[in-house]
């Protein structure tokens, strides 16, 4: 249960960066219909990753940025490249080994939320504690407690109770982040983690992203339509037509390189 329950990186170790997602020359095309031909989302994508950077991918919708981050979170495989992860060639693991993965290391921040509407959104946060195996009494209770504390960071200490069908959309959006960073993941992807959210709960949401960097490594992959929304990432990336393309400083980061 300690493993469950482990802290992050210890503060102020001198540790060179590691990296976390390594793309190469990846592409990603989608079968056609009948009679059409298929669909290119990604076009040779070159993308590193160290951990503890926050980096935003930026583009309007049906640039591929769903599409890129399926890739680097295993939920989709690359039509071509290479797709590294945590120095793991994801082509070459059985799916089991890939699942394993998703579960070790990545927390995922969905457009639809994907709250279990029977769970209040409390047990929603902790489910992916809770289905990493049975939990004796402390640990849940330490469990229990982080989630309560993740959800008053978020502004949601009040809704803790309550089921998601009873949740506005941005309450629900706030929810499914604390559910991502519950299990101090060292990766979390978010696919547009802000869209439903106000200038405060973006600040709150920003706020606690940051305290997960500082506090445990974790690096975060971004996307977003409106990159104001993210202005303390590492770096924005800029993705149209599945083209990436570097469009913003890396604050003399080495750790991380965008080709194109």
């Amino acid at each position: 249960m300690d493993a469950i329950l482990r802290s992050g990186a210890v503060l102020g170790e001198a540790r060179p960066p590691v990296e976390l997602v390594n793309l190469k020359g990846v592409h990603k095309h989608y079968r056609g219909a009948a009679g059409r031909s298929p669909s290119h989302a990604l076009h040779d994508i070159h993308l590193q990753l160290a951990a503890g950077e926050m980096v935003a991918i930026c583009g309007p919708a049906g640039s591929g940025k769903t599409s890129l981050l399926n890739v680097i979170g295993m939920l989709s495989p690359a039509t071509e490249g290479s797709v590294v992860i945590d120095r793991l060639l994801v082509a070459k693991l059985p799916e089991q080994a890939r699942a394993d993965l998703r579960c070790e290391l990545i927390g995922f921040v969905f457009q639809s939320f994907s709250l279990i509407p029977v769970l209040t959104v409390l047990e929603n946060v902790m489910l992916p504690l809770m289905l990493r195996g049975r939990l004796g009494t402390a640990a849940y209770l330490t469990l229990q407690a982080r989630a309560a504390d993740l959800l008053a960071r978020l502004g949601l200490g009040s809704c803790s109770g309550q089921y998601p069908a009873r949740l506005d959309a941005g309450q629900c959006q706030r929810a499914a982040i604390a559910r991502a960073l519950i299990a101090q993941p060292r990766l979390v992807i978010a696919d547009e983690p802000a869209s439903r959210l106000d200038h405060g709960s973006v600040r709150l949401v920003m706020d606690l992203f940051a305290r997960q960097q500082r506090e445990h490594g974790t690096a975060f992959v971004i996307s977003t339509s409106d990159q104001r929304q993210f202005g303390r990432a590492t770096r924005s990336l800029q993705l149209n037509e599945g083209r990436l393309q570097h469009s913003g400083a890396d604050g003399g980061r080495q750790a991380l390189r965008v080709q194109s």
